[in-house]
């Protein structure tokens, strides 16, 4: 595709790229734009904000409360994080990924006459809705209140407008006083490095040294008015190393040549870019799901932003398609691992919904890295390294998550070319597990490879607490591996396979009931090899139930088992905290103590994304009350208790849901997987109708 078909292509389906779909000058009918908060849904604030329907459920913070704020970024553009405090907190827009770089610093001055007030000197009202952040400041020592609205371009179905390396500012001065205010705004954005530009572009704009970042705005308001001003800031920084030394090319580089080209690009289509990304915003604010579900679909997005990479295929012979090669980060900021196998099978499915072409780049890779075993790597590399893929690690779960992931792509596209591609790779992959049968029984075993008295590695997702012989979790999610593996061979027409892979699964389904089932629940594992159980209550003891119906095959489990472990997990794990499910329980109920890693012990704690697995285990069996009740117990905690909703936790402290453990984290995208469940449907039916279509659609216009 040539440059200009690309930029075309940025604006969507059927509409000038600059058809002002916005009313950028709209007030709310309280007169304070952007957002007006107007009452309550629920223990929610309803908000009426321009170019959204009225009274959408959101958090409206205290600027200087809140924790961190929206990162300003797209797909593989990296970001800045305005902050509550009105400050840039952290950058990534130079390539600076593991770690960010540390700002913390003024971009916004406002000058009027001898005096010079920063933008974090005022009193902040923040609403965040990514990828927008709303803010209201007043200035105690200026007659003038600020309205701001930021953004950048993240717009569902459509990759190439969301890799636009760009955010969009618009300001809004009220003058309070009797008199004209003659105002200067100085911009102050971080300086690039060498090899790195950055440019800012509006009406009236400066540049007083864009070589450090340096601009500024002068701005006439009249006695009891108000005045708009636009910027959009650019920045372009085309290649960089990754921390295995390999050079790579950002994908954004073949759409813009400079950052004043981005800049001039996003300036352009304003109003079009914050139409399509408030026309699929709306759709999910007036869908009928609870408000606390809402905003945190929203809002989960945002790891999109502050963990992805996208690079160029810019060479002959590099081995990945001209879409690229786009991965997505267990961390940037917590845990630097690239696609972390076993956090991906949680966070994958905002990415499979709306950008199953770059799904596809992801799970390519793993199929290139894939060794002649059949083992498929736990990830590509730690930090941002992206070719020096880790085998042997968690592998008991990574090879299957492979092959389900396959599946979940297949049927959201419906490609029969895609599942040619994989297929075999996908089968390969499903092999490989059978060689972690220790014992004939069916069943893929556990592989700790911590030494005697240590925590780590455990080889599975709870890595610092090894388990035995065969669990309930392991196991459970080979079982709808074998039963994807059955699914996969029916699509591509090998009966042989299906044959082979439905043998193994009536096996391993006798012996895991055999072996892990108690009569009430699943117990956490049992090594029959050393005579030695753990009759622990795992709160996602389910997980390969919630595979299975999330992918649409077949139930591994009986029906009647579930209802009983449902009961449990319930009575146990739900009933000893309330801020969502502690991860284990003894069988009295009480919060089991591993007696590993200290105060971050997994057991007693809970993971965000592993509870709302279990949570939608409960809604795909009809128990909406309780599924719904600990996903909202979870979210509050983030977004309410220690508000930190763009920057979301792994783990939360059990007794109290304060943040423990791993910020930014992969896998609580998994949040966009909860409608799903609640709709009772598979990967297939919901990214096919309703919610995830009707966004896309809406974001075309």
């Amino acid at each position: 595709m040539r440059r200009r078909e690309m930029l075309a292509a940025l604006g969507g389906a059927t509409a000038s790229l600059t058809t002002p779909l916005y009313a950028g000058n709209t007030r709310t009918s309280a007169g304070r734009w952007p957002f007006e908060e107007t009452s309550q849904l629920g223990d929610w604030t309803a908000i009426n904000a321009a170019g959204l329907p009225a009274g959408v459920p959101g958090c409206v913070y205290d600027g200087a409360r809140l924790e961190s704020g929206v990162p300003l970024g797209g797909l593989g553009t990296g970001y800045l994080r305005l902050d509550g405090n009105g400050r840039i907190g952290v950058c990534s827009i130079f390539n600076d990924l593991v770690p960010p770089r540390k700002v913390s610093a003024d971009w916004l001055m406002v000058q009027a006459g001898t005096r010079k007030v920063p933008l974090s000197a005022a009193r902040i009202a923040y609403w965040g809705h990514f990828p927008v952040a709303d803010l209201h400041a007043d200035f105690p020592e200026l007659p003038i209140k600020l309205g701001l609205r930021a953004f950048s371009p993240f717009i569902v179905g459509d990759a190439a407008a969301s890799n636009i390396p760009a955010a969009l500012f618009e300001l809004d001065f009220r003058n309070d006083s009797d008199e004209k205010l003659a105002l200067t705004l100085e911009l102050k954005f971080p300086e690039p490095p060498a090899g790195a530009s950055l440019s800012v572009r509006g009406e009236g704009v400066v540049a007083r040294d864009e070589a450090k970042g340096v601009y500024s705005v002068p701005v006439e308001v009249a006695p009891r008015q108000s005045r708009r001003v636009r910027f959009a800031l650019g920045w372009y920084t085309p290649s960089w190393r990754d921390s295995g030394h390999e050079p790579h090319v950002n994908r954004y580089t073949q759409r813009f040549r400079t950052a004043a080209d981005a800049a001039d690009f996003a300036l352009k289509n304003h109003d079009r870019l914050l139409a399509r990304v408030l026309a699929w915003q709306a759709v999910v604010y007036q869908s009928d799901q609870p408000a606390w579900l809402r905003d945190a679909l929203i809002q989960g997005l945002y790891s999109l932003a502050k963990n992805s990479v996208w690079i160029a295929r810019t060479r002959k012979d590099e081995w990945w398609g001209e879409d690229g090669w786009f991965t997505h980060s267990e961390s940037h900021t917590g845990c630097p691992i690239v696609e972390t196998m076993v956090c991906r099978i949680h966070g994958h499915f905002a990415l499979l919904f709306f950008f199953p072409e770059l799904e596809h780049t992801t799970l390519d890779a793993f199929r290139h890295f894939q060794v002649a075993d059949g083992e498929i790597p736990f990830c590509f590399g730690q930090n941002t390294s992206m070719r020096d893929p880790r085998y042997h690690c968690q592998h008991p779960l990574n090879s299957g998550d492979y092959a389900q992931m396959v599946y979940q792509l297949y049927i959201r596209t419906g490609d029969a070319k895609l599942l040619t591609r994989f297929y075999d790779s996908a089968k390969r992959a499903i092999r490989y597990q059978y060689s972690l049968d220790d014992d004939g029984s069916g069943l893929v075993h556990e592989q700790p490879h911590a030494r005697p008295g240590e925590d780590w590695p455990a080889n599975q997702f709870y890595d610092t607490w090894p388990w035995e012989g065969v669990s309930s979790y392991v196991a459970g999610t080979w079982l709808a591996t074998l039963a994807a593996g059955i699914a996969l061979a029916q699509a591509a027409g090998d009966s042989q396979f299906a044959a082979e892979c439905s043998e193994r699964l009536g096996k391993a389904r006798r012996t895991f009931t055999d072996r892990l089932w108690t009569g009430s629940y699943y117990r956490l594992w049992n090594n029959v090899e050393a005579n030695r159980v753990s009759e622990v209550c795992l709160a996602n003891q389910m997980m390969g139930q919630w595979c299975a119906k999330a992918a649409g095959i077949e139930d591994v489990f009986p029906a009647e088992h579930v209802t009983k472990a449902l009961d449990c997990i319930e009575r146990f794990n739900m009933r000893a905290t309330s801020y969502g499910l502690i991860n284990a329980t003894d069988e009295r109920g009480k919060p089991f103590h591993s007696g590993y890693n200290g105060t971050a012990d997994f057991a007693h704690h809970i993971f965000f994304g592993e509870n709302l697995c279990a949570a939608m285990a409960f809604l795909y069996y009809g128990r909406e009350e309780t599924g719904l009740e600990i996903g909202r117990r979870l979210y509050e905690a983030v977004a309410r208790k220690n508000p930190s909703p763009w920057n979301q936790r792994c783990l939360l402290t059990g007794d109290a849901g304060l943040p423990l453990w791993g910020d930014d984290y992969y896998s609580n995208l998994v949040i966009w997987a909860v409608p799903m469940a609640l709709r009772r449907q598979s990967v297939k039916q919901f990214a096919n109708a309703g919610l995830v279509t009707d966004m896309i659609r809406a974001a075309a216009v």
